[in-house]
C-alpha cells in the first residue's frame, strides 16, 4: 500500500500549561498521545486508514484577552484539519479551552471535541461545549472512544437522533494499566530540550491519602506504580538528554519507602548529574530514606499546609509538632534542601493561626515557603462541605475561596499580602542561611518580621512582582538590603548593621555563583572567613569579637565547587 493511498486521521491534543517552564511541561496531554498512537499502531482500525495523535502545547499569552487567545487557538487547531480534538483541561486554562471548543463547534459542528484532565473529573466542565467527557485516566479511555467514534464515521451533529450508536456524552474511566502505558518520553512524543531542558516524571498514580481540599480526596487511597523497566530506561533516556532538572510529580513520593530508596539508587547510579524535586510526607521520613536523598542532587517540597492540628484535622490531615520537627531535623542534619507548602484559608483557621504557621515552618530552617490561598476545588471533600462549613468561594476557576465564618475577605486579603511578601523576601530571597541570626536582635517573630516588610513596602511605594520568577536574586537582595537598613536604624541596633549586610551580601553572593553560575565583585567589613563561621549567627557576640577589615573579594563558581578570593586589600 503507498504512502499517498493512506487515509490519515489527525487527532491533535491540545492545553495550555500554566507557564512555560520543565515544571508545567505538558505530561498529562503528551500521554494521551503516545496512549492514542500505542493503541492504533497495534490495532490499525484499516488497512489503508491510520490515526495519528499530534500534541499542541499552547504557550500561555498572558498578554491576550481570553476572546484573543481563543481565537487564535481555534484557528490553529482548524489548519490541522482534525478529524477529532481532544482536550486536557485544567483549572488555569478550561475556561479559555471551553471558549475554542465553542468556536469549533460553531464552524465545523462534525469534529468531535473530547475533553478529560482534572477540570472533567471533577465535574466542573460539565456545562462545557465539548461532545464527550472522559472522567479519570484517559490513557485506556480516550483511545478507546476515538476507536468507537472513527469506526462508525457518524457525525457528532447526529447524536440527537434517536438510533444515533453514539457513545453517552460521559464516560467514566477506570485506573488504567500502568504495565501496558507507553512512555512519552521514550516515544518521542515529549522533548526535554524544547522546556528548559527539563521534565515532569510521574512514576505512580493515586495517594493513599484523603487531604479534604486534594482532587485524590474522593478517588481511589492507593497508588498504582509504573514498572521498574520503564523507570529504568526513562532514566537512562534523561541522562543521555543531559536533562538538568526533574520535578516527580507523585503526590506523595515516598509512599512506599522500600521503592522510594530503590529509585534513589538508581538515580544515583544513571543520572547523577541530573536535580531532582521531589514532593515528599515528612512523617514517612526515616534515616536510611533520609540517607539515600543526601546522595543525589535534589530537594524535598513538603505539604505541613499548617501548625495547627485543630486546622488539619477539619481537612483530614494530622500533626504532632515534635515528631514533625525531629523527621525535618534529619533533613537539615544531612544538608537536604527542602521547603514547606502552607495554605490560608482553611476552615476553622484564621489570620492569627496562619501566622503562627509561618513562625512554626520558619522555626525548622526550611530553604523555601510556598504560601497559597485555598481553592476550594469541584471534586473535593471541601467542596461538597462547602456550604456546611461555611466556606464562600466562586464556582469558576480558580476558586479561590473569599471568606470563612473565621478568616474574614479584610484578613484573607492581609494574608495574601503577608503570603507575597514572606515569599519574596525569604523564598526568593534564598535568606534561610542568615534569616535567624537577624531576625534574633530585632527580638520579634518571623510573622511580626514580614508583616513589617508589607508595611515597609507600603510606605516606600514598592509594588513587588506577582510572578515573582520575572525577578532577579540580585533585585531581590536589594530591596533585603534596604529594609534591613530601615529595621537596624535605631541607636541600638546600628552597630550590627555592617556585619547584617555583609551576611546577606556573601550569601547571596554564594547561592548566586552556585545557583546561576554567576560571579559577585562585592565590599566587605569582615572577613568572609569569619561570616561564614558559627559565630556570625550571633551578631551582637560576632560584632563585639571579630576584628573589621575591609576586603574586596570575588566569588565565583570554582573546579572544586563554589569560591571566593580576595580581589584587593584595602
Amino acid at each position: 500500500m503507498s504512502c499517498k493511498s493512506m487515509k490519515t486521521h489527525l487527532v491533535p491534543v491540545c492545553t495550555i500549561p500554566a507557564e512555560i517552564s520543565p515544571q508545567a511541561l505538558p505530561l498529562g496531554a503528551a500521554s494521551i498521545v503516545a496512549a492514542i498512537n500505542k493503541s492504533f499502531v497495534d490495532k490499525p482500525l484499516a488497512p489503508a486508514v491510520s490515526v495519528e495523535a499530534r500534541l499542541v502545547s499552547i504557550p500561555p499569552e498572558f498578554h491576550l484577552s481570553l476572546e484573543e487567545k481563543a481565537q487564535a487557538i481555534a484557528a490553529q487547531l482548524l489548519k490541522l484539519q482534525p478529524a477529532a480534538l481532544c482536550f486536557s483541561l485544567f483549572v488555569w486554562n478550561r475556561t479559555v479551552l471551553a471558549r475554542v471548543a465553542a468556536i469549533i463547534q460553531e464552524k465545523l459542528p462534525e469534529i468531535p471535541l473530547i475533553a478529560g484532565g482534572p477540570e472533567v473529573t471533577a465535574g466542573a466542565a460539565d456545562t462545557d461545549p465539548f461532545h464527550y467527557l472522559v472522567c479519570g485516566e484517559g490513557d485506556e479511555a480516550v483511545p478507546a472512544l476515538l476507536r468507537q467514534l472513527l469506526q462508525q464515521g457518524d457525525s457528532v451533529a447526529d447524536a440527537s437522533k434517536a438510533d444515533s450508536n453514539l457513545p453517552p456524552r460521559k464516560i467514566f474511566s477506570p485506573r488504567a494499566n500502568q504495565e501496558n502505558l507507553p512512555s512519552p518520553y521514550l516515544t518521542g512524543v515529549l522533548n526535554p530540550t524544547e522546556y528548559q531542558n527539563g521534565a515532569l516524571w510521574e512514576l505512580a498514580r493515586g495517594c493513599p491519602f484523603k487531604c479534604a481540599y486534594c482532587y485524590e480526596s474522593k478517588g481511589e487511597k492507593t497508588v498504582a506504580y509504573f514498572p521498574m523497566e520503564r523507570i529504568r530506561q526513562e532514566l537512562d533516556f534523561f541522562a543521555k538528554q543531559k536533562v538538568s532538572q526533574i520535578f516527580v510529580l507523585d503526590p506523595t513520593y515516598n509512599a512506599k519507602k522500600e521503592r522510594a530508596v530503590e529509585i534513589l539508587k538508581l538515580i544515583r547510579q544513571k543520572a547523577p548529574n541530573t536535580f531532582f524535586h521531589f514532593e515528599c510526607r515528612a512523617e514517612l521520613l526515616n534515616p536510611e530514606l533520609v540517607a539515600a536523598f543526601s546522595r543525589i542532587s535534589c530537594s524535598l517540597q513538603i505539604g505541613l499546609q499548617s501548625a495547627r492540628p485543630e486546622v488539619l484535622k477539619l481537612v483530614a490531615r494530622s500533626i504532632n509538632r515534635k515528631e514533625f520537627a525531629g523527621k525535618i531535623a534529619l533533613l537539615n542534619n544531612a544538608g537536604i534542601i527542602f521547603g514547606f507548602d502552607l495554605i490560608y484559608g482553611l476552615p476553622g483557621d484564621n489570620l492569627a493561626g496562619f501566622k503562627e504557621s509561618i513562625d512554626y515552618a520558619i522555626s525548622l530552617y526550611p530553604n523555601s515557603l510556598e504560601l497559597f490561598r485555598l481553592s476550594v476545588l469541584p471534586g473535593t471533600t471541601l467542596f461538597d462541605q462547602k456550604q456546611e462549613l461555611g466556606l464562600v468561594a466562586p464556582a469558576t476557576p480558580p476558586y479561590l475561596v473569599e471568606s470563612t465564618p473565621q478568616f474574614s475577605a479584610k484578613d484573607l486579603d492581609k494574608a495574601e499580602a503577608l503570603a507575597r511578601a514572606t515569599s519574596y523576601f525569604y523564598s526568593r530571597g534564598r535568606a534561610v542561611s542568615w534569616f535567624h541570626a537577624l531576625l534574633k536582635p530585632l527580638r520579634c517573630s518571623p510573622s511580626v518580621f514580614f508583616t513589617r516588610f508589607v508595611d515597609f513596602l507600603a510606605t516606600e511605594n514598592i509594588t513587588i512582582p506577582a510572578i515573582q520568577d520575572d525577578c532577579s536574586h540580585k533585585e531581590v537582595e536589594l530591596l533585603q538590603l534596604k529594609f534591613i537598613q530601615n529595621q537596624y536604624s535605631s541607636p541600638k541596633l546600628k552597630s550590627l548593621l555592617p556585619a547584617a549586610t555583609d551576611l546577606i551580601k556573601l550569601n547571596g553572593a554564594f547561592s548566586r555563583a552556585y545557583a546561576d553560575g554567576e560571579r559577585t565583585n562585592l565590599s566587605l567589613s569582615f572577613h568572609p572567613d569569619d561570616l561564614l563561621s558559627p559565630y556570625s549567627q550571633d551578631l551582637a557576640f560576632f560584632c563585639q569579637h571579630a576584628q573589621k577589615t575591609k576586603l574586596h573579594i570575588v566569588v565565583q563558581p570554582g573546579k572544586g565547587g563554589t569560591e571566593w578570593r580576595q580581589a584587593k586589600k584595602v
